[in-house]
């Protein structure tokens, strides 16, 4: 992405579209008039007045959402803004709506019919399509992200596309027409376009055994482990992370320096692997069998471990840890840990 681009992408679900639209420059043809404005919710206040005396007693504050309100353009007047990638249209279920390529190729096969009305005309359909957002409207949790890319930093906000207008269509008959869309997220933060990862293990990696014919020149058994690291945490928030822990292993336990241990009372087999999602669109603890089965496992995480709502990552150095037991005596692989978070930052 390019300063000045802006991408609002979500999943398929139940065989309905998901999206993938990418606009904000003149290129594109649906293009911002202004830069956003920005809206975040009141806080909640959580002050109570003290009884008999003057004054109150300041409680928990909690602060909401925020949303970004957009003045788009869309401009047909020399070339049409659906530029559907492949070119076939899309019917199929689960497909993405808002793929187009400035490919001229492309451009020429598709200036070849219709009108600048017309073009404007199925722009706004599309756009609307995508606004409507059928397929995150069904099922709660279901989200999706709207990213700008400004100063050469791409940063997203976690939610759903909501209000949707247009303006006068006093120049749509020549291929333009004024829109005003909403984007409320989640929370207040804005977050990287890019997850950060830090992996633990604790694998028994053994080399090649002896054949017939060729000497056994490698190490065997050879001890290969990584239980502690460093988690470079950027951004100007605290920002949640997802934990997920491989098997074989009993009661693991992952500590974030300082900050708290998540520990897990069970035991996890080869091919299996729990996730604990602290994300605030997620907050689950999933099990993942060989089988492909899943299954909640949220009774399992031990009363010392915190809730998932406070199991943040600060902005500075951290240090994970993993401890767990052996599922045998024998000399086998191990288990292994995937931290992942995005830096959270106020603004993007």
């Amino acid at each position: 992405m390019a300063d000045g681009d802006y991408r609002l992408v979500y999943a398929s679900y139940e065989s309905l579209p998901g999206a993938a639209l990418t606009f904000g420059r003149v290129s594109s043809g649906i293009y911002t008039l202004k830069h956003p404005t920005i809206t975040f919710a009141d806080p909640e206040i959580g002050d109570q007045p003290m009884p008999g005396e003057d004054g109150v007693r300041q409680g928990r504050d909690y602060q909401r959402a925020a949303s970004a309100t957009l003045e788009l353009g869309v401009d047909t007047v020399d070339a049409p803004a659906v530029r559907k990638y492949p070119p076939a249209l899309i019917t199929a279920p689960g497909q993405i709506i808002g793929n187009w390529s400035d490919s001229p190729l492309l451009l020429a096969q598709l200036k070849r019919t219709g009108t600048p009305e017309s073009w404007n005309r199925d722009a706004l359909a599309m756009l609307r399509q995508v606004w409507r957002a059928d397929s995150l409207r069904g099922g709660p949790s279901r989200l999706g992200y709207l990213s700008r890319t400004a100063a050469g930093r791409t940063r997203r906000m976690y939610g759903r596309p909501r209000d949707f207008g247009t303006g006068s269509e006093d120049l749509t008959a020549q291929g333009y027409t004024p829109v005003v869309a909403k984007f409320t997220a989640v929370d207040d933060k804005f977050y990287d376009d890019t997850a950060k990862t830090e992996e633990l293990w604790d694998v028994y990696q053994g080399g090649s055994p002896p054949r017939p014919g060729r000497p056994d020149w490698s190490p065997w058994p050879e001890q290969v482990s990584k239980r502690t690291a460093p988690l470079m945490v950027a951004g100007d928030l605290p920002t949640h992370t997802a934990i997920t822990i491989y098997g074989p292993c009993t009661n693991p336990k992952v500590t974030i320096s300082g900050l708290w241990a998540v520990q897990l009372s069970l035991t996890l087999v080869a091919d299996e692997y729990v996730t604990i999602n602290a994300y605030p669109w997620a907050r689950t603890v999933t099990k993942w069998a060989a089988n492909g089965a899943t299954s909640s496992v949220a009774d399992k995480l031990t009363r010392a471990s915190p809730r998932l709502a406070k199991m943040t990552l600060v902005p500075g150095r951290l240090q994970a840890q993993l401890s767990y037991s052996p599922v045998t005596t024998l000399r086998l692989k191990g288990p292994r840990v995937k931290i992942e978070w995005r830096d959270a930052y106020a603004y993007w």
